[in-house]
């Protein structure tokens, strides 16, 4: 293959990547904006105990799946 090639190549294998990571990284989304959504509500209720248990819930698991939909998109382990 020549430069020009390799280079169409390997920009469509990022864009299928990105497609096919698409829905997870939607769902991550959704479920970190959820996740906020419910410490906006601990603040305002002043529920320390629901603002930690929150904090560490996203630390942990959003942390996860942010990383595993970033590995899908660009084609690398988690």
């Amino acid at each position: 293959l020549t430069y020009a090639e390799q280079c169409v190549k390997a920009e469509r294998e990022a864009k299928s990547r990105l497609i096919a990571a698409a829905p997870d990284l939607l769902e991550a989304l959704q479920w970190y904006e959820a996740k906020a959504v419910q410490m906006g509500r601990a603040a305002i209720d002043q529920d320390s105990k629901l603002l930690l248990e929150l904090m560490k819930e996203i630390a942990v698991e959003y942390g996860a799946r942010a990383r595993a939909a970033i590995a899908k998109a660009t084609g690398e382990q988690p």
